[in-house]
């Protein structure tokens, strides 16, 4: 079938009205990325509306795309639908990211491109699970508040919400009472992340942010009311498809784990946290799961005036899954964002933050932590938006890297005109283990007034051998000396991380990463005498 010159898609048993709607989203100009977003998502949701579902999943110009929405559950509540029809309405007209795209240039996401797509098994692996909510059974920790999200989906039978503090709400966005307040959630939900920013600049949340609104089943909200103090740790799991659950459990017990995935299981958790003025609360945000998946997050978090967040995240997924996450947080007046993430799991993790400080005096605090090793690739991309005169950010970035891995970490600092009286400080510092790593290190400044105190800055290196010496000559090995070294790196960026089975999985990790090649090892000895 031709419309207007274009060649259409057979679709048949559908109708003439359906088949006409699909030739409107094909052949309408308006649907251009140059063109309004409202008009182009107009035409789209029209198209979809008309058709029928499985129609709306060949509507999507993208393959992969059109793929991942075939593999998304259903929908929990009926107020989530308005999100995903939007979303998939955009999805119409994307394309997957790809490495000529500035914000993905040096994220190779070719592996997950070249697998297939599955639903998630419902059940997740019992060591996972166990390990993870023994996490909170240590010493102090026994009445925090638990939140736990397995597969995108809340669960109150795994959550334990008893250490709540009266007023509160924690769990599925549809279950929140109060009318205006959840009409203003749904419409902070329903807004699509950087659907008009500058590609030249962008942190690259647009694309799955769409994909996770478009596959979206629940919503979990975290409330705090004015002048409450809590403290919330939010548990999010994945699980691998029925069919590889097998080879997973093969993975943990010590066989041989498959190499390239040929599949992953999608989930995509959606979180709002929301802190209405002079609210507090210590929030601890941890991902794990077993075997080949692809959690594909997006957490939005709304400090208002006078409110603290404390927030470390905790990044240990399996071996072999792809987490992609977009971090975007608003900061209204006198508020104080303080965040530690902590990177050490995936084959693939990509972290998309956004900050932005949106009224006077508000302040950001950034702490970051990124341990690869073996052929991992952990990126993080940051963004922090001054947006309002007389506020203040801090950045400290570490990474340590060995074997074939690659840390890619890109900085940017944003300082528009008008903003004066700015603090900004931004510093990435990192430790390239061996001859095969790869770290790929850009802070940036961009600063379009005056009155303002903005640094930043880098630095790669190894470990110091004349540190390394002064250990050796109080009785240790080399390899002793430079896991001390590198565990005492470590440990200072683990001050807010609450868990200390956590912090020793990580300080574990750092001291793996010690281990030196061969040929490293010869190439010394023939250079120095230590």
């Amino acid at each position: 079938a031709y419309h207007m010159g274009r060649k259409l898609v057979p679709m048949s048993g559908i109708g003439i009205w359906p088949l006409a709607a699909a030739a409107s989203l094909l052949c309408q100009p308006a649907l251009r990325h140059d063109q309004p977003a409202a008009w182009r998502t107009t035409w789209a949701r029209c198209a979809i509306a008309a058709t029928e579902p499985e129609v709306a999943q060949q509507l999507v110009q993208d393959t992969w795309f059109a793929t991942a929405i075939a593999a998304r559950p259903a929908v929990l509540a009926p107020v989530f639908e308005t999100v995903r029809d939007e979303a998939t309405a955009a999805l119409c007209t994307m394309n997957r990211p790809q490495r000529k795209d500035e914000a993905w240039r040096r994220t190779d996401l070719s592996l997950l491109f070249g697998a297939s797509l599955t639903t998630p098994s419902p059940v997740i692996d019992s060591d996972v699970l166990s390990n993870v909510l023994d996490d909170g059974n240590e010493g102090g920790n026994e009445g925090l508040a638990r939140v736990v999200i397995v597969n995108g989906n809340f669960s109150p039978d795994l959550s334990d919400l008893r250490g709540l503090p009266t007023g509160m709400f924690a769990g599925s966005l549809s279950d929140f009472e109060g009318d205006a307040t959840r009409d203003a959630l749904l419409q902070a939900v329903r807004q699509m992340p950087e659907t008009d920013a500058d590609p030249r600049t962008a942190l690259g949340c647009c694309q799955f942010g769409a994909l996770n609104q478009g596959c979206l089943s629940d919503v979990t909200l975290v409330y705090v009311p004015a002048d409450t103090i809590a403290s919330v740790r939010l548990v999010i799991l994945s699980s691998c498809s029925a069919d590889d659950a097998l080879a997973a459990q093969a993975a943990t017990s010590g066989a041989t784990a498959q190499q390239r995935p040929t599949s992953f299981a999608i989930s995509h958790p959606n979180v709002l946290v929301r802190l209405e003025p002079s609210a507090r609360l210590n929030l601890l945000q941890q991902y794990s799961g077993c075997g080949s998946y692809f959690s594909n997050g997006l957490t939005r978090l709304e400090i208002g005036e006078d409110a603290l967040l404390e927030h470390t995240y905790l990044q240990e997924q399996g071996s072999q899954a792809v987490h992609i996450d977009a971090l975007l947080a608003s900061c209204d007046a006198r508020s104080s964002y303080q965040l530690q993430a902590v990177q050490t799991g995936a084959r693939i993790s990509r972290l998309n933050l956004g900050v932005s400080l949106q009224d006077v005096q508000a302040s950001a605090t950034v702490n970051g932590l990124m341990l690869a090793s073996g052929n991992q690739l952990l990126d993080l991309h940051s963004s922090v938006l001054h947006s309002s005169g007389a506020c203040s950010s801090s950045q400290m970035q570490r990474n340590a890297l060995a074997g074939r891995a690659r840390v890619v970490f890109k900085g940017a600092v944003q300082v528009p005109f008008g903003s004066d009286n700015t603090k900004a400080d931004q510093l990435c510092r990192s430790l390239l283990l061996s001859d095969s790593a790869r770290v790929d290190v850009q802070p940036t400044l961009e600063i379009f007034t005056d009155e303002v105190e903005c640094t930043h800055g880098a630095t790669i290196t190894d470990l110091d051998d004349e540190m390394v010496f002064y250990l050796q000559s109080r009785g240790l090995d080399r390899k002793q000396a430079r896991t001390l070294l590198l565990q005492g790196w470590v440990n200072d960026c683990l001050s807010q991380v609450p868990l200390a089975r956590a912090k020793q999985r990580v300080v574990m990790k750092a001291g793996a990463l010690a281990l030196e090649s061969e040929r490293r090892v010869v190439r010394r000895s023939d250079l120095s005498s230590i």
